[in-house]
């Protein structure tokens, strides 16, 4: 009941009614904190940020926006945990230039696969999510629910309307992309550092 409400205010802001952001914001505020908590929970930047300081600046840059085209739940929260991510980017990044001080500042997600243990950090995770989603835009939601959202497999089944067991295939060969990119990318900076050294 609460989505189709949610769906039915997301409509009426799309046609105009901005005003209503604020009711759908009041309505999933839970939600939203929750996906915050999350993604500052990943990070060690030294600063104090909230999950309400996160939350209420993507309010800001959300109802700043000339339109609003997000049709449900799922995709409202999606876009906000897309926002928060390139939020705190920005704070990441803001602490130095030199990229390798302001990687070093982020904790690590830790993705097991067979004898594989692969170690990315936030930045990392969100050029490889970008990556994803425009190879297949479920194995990127599977992950970002996982990873960023810290949902289980029985949440992620009910969000995205499949079985658990289908959510576990998925994620599986999700993981598997998103591992193979992660490599291919660390073979590519290594080549680079080698060029560099080499000069």
């Amino acid at each position: 009941m609460k989505q189709q409400k949610i769906t039915i205010l997301l409509d009426k802001i799309k046609a105009g009614e901005k005003h209503l952001l604020d009711e759908v914001y009041s309505q999933l505020y839970t939600d939203i904190k929750e996906i915050a908590y999350h993604q500052i929970s990943r990070l060690n930047t030294g600063e104090t940020i909230t999950p309400t300081v996160i939350a209420n600046e993507c309010y800001i840059k959300l109802s700043n926006q000339n339109s609003i085209d997000l049709s449900n739940k799922r995709h409202f929260l999606n876009y906000l945990a897309k926002s928060m991510r390139l939020l705190l980017i920005d704070i990441i990044r803001a602490k130095s230039s030199n990229k390798r001080k302001h990687l070093a500042t982020t904790k690590s997600y830790s993705l097991i696969q067979g004898d594989s243990d692969v170690d990315m950090d936030f930045i990392e995770i969100d050029l490889l999510l970008k990556k994803i989603e425009r190879i297949n835009v479920q194995y990127s939601e599977i992950l970002e629910y996982k990873l960023l959202f810290n949902l289980t497999f029985k949440e992620i089944s009910q969000v995205i309307d499949k079985s658990e067991r289908q959510v576990m295939r998925i994620w599986k060969q999700a993981v598997t992309l998103i591992m193979a990119l992660s490599k291919e990318n660390r073979k590519h900076e290594q080549q680079d550092g080698d060029m560099e050294t080499s000069q």
